[in-house]
């Protein structure tokens, strides 16, 4: 728990706010690393927060310098999570629960429960502005553009036989042109890639992406081995980065959005 951030920091950031060059949104929810201090006094003993998407912030960074609007939560998903629908709680699953009530690695988080004060303010400061945010982007790039895509990147610790992911809600939330720009243009640059399993895409994607609409939306989960690095990874917060991993997969990601802004110049015209 020693490196979560608890004193001020910005907590939703957001990139070429009022560049429209590009009619794209990028969406990163769940890398904060930010942990509210009263949030601390009531984590069971010992409590390990596994399972964020580690570093995405970093080694997206060159986003910016593309032109690309980014909007970035600071906020860490434990939390909450702003990629869950407000009102999806379902028995103790992290996947159902815009709250958790347990890690992604079912271990018990609260050794006292949440009061509903608390989780109101959550809700109010944390998760309503990130959408608020995210749609506003959206509305003021359809002033612009007659079509806006909206990327929502994460990233996974176990091995699911390949390195990227790509969520699309099994071709319900965009068109299968911008599946196969991504899926092509990632195996290209020497990823292994699957569609939908086990990522469709969470609520971000599901919400704001529909095929054949103004908004198309898809969800690029990348693996940690990927980026960080060649490990088996489990209970950990914060794992060492090898940097030679992560500047050779940076450079790679790099030159796919480039290539993506030209893909989308042929998509305006």
């Amino acid at each position: 728990m020693k490196k979560y951030l608890n004193e001020h920091t910005t907590l939703l950031e957001i990139k070429n706010k009022t560049n429209h060059e590009i009619p794209v949104i990028i969406s990163i929810p769940h890398s904060g690393a930010y942990i509210l201090p009263e949030m601390k006094h009531k984590l069971t003993s010992g409590i390990i927060l596994p399972n964020s998407d580690w570093y995405l912030p970093k080694l997206y960074s060159f986003l910016e310098s593309l032109g690309y609007t980014v909007i970035i939560n600071n906020v860490n998903r434990y939390v909450i999570d702003v990629n869950r629908q407000i009102d999806e709680k379902l028995g103790d699953s992290y996947k159902t629960n815009v709250i958790y009530t347990h890690t992604t690695q079912d271990d018990k988080i609260y050794h006292t429960p949440l009061t509903q004060q608390e989780i109101k303010k959550r809700v109010m400061n944390y998760y309503l502005p990130y959408h608020q945010a995210l749609k506003k982007s959206i509305e003021d790039k359809l002033k612009v553009f007659k079509k806006v895509y909206v990327i929502d990147l994460h990233s996974f610790g176990l091995n699911y036989g390949a390195d990227v992911i790509i969520g699309n809600n099994f071709n319900k939330s965009c068109s299968n042109n911008l599946t196969n720009f991504f899926q092509t243009t990632f195996l290209k640059s020497g990823f292994t890639v699957k569609e939908n399993n086990p990522y469709s895409g969470g609520y971000i994607t599901k919400h704001y992406g529909k095929k054949e609409t103004a908004c198309e939306a898809i969800q690029l989960e990348l693996w940690y081995c990927a980026y960080i690095q060649n490990k088996i990874f489990g209970k950990e917060e914060f794992p060492m980065i090898d940097k030679n991993t992560f500047n050779h997969t940076q450079i790679k990601l790099e030159e796919i959005f480039k290539n993506f802004k030209e893909w989308l110049q042929h998509q305006i015209q």
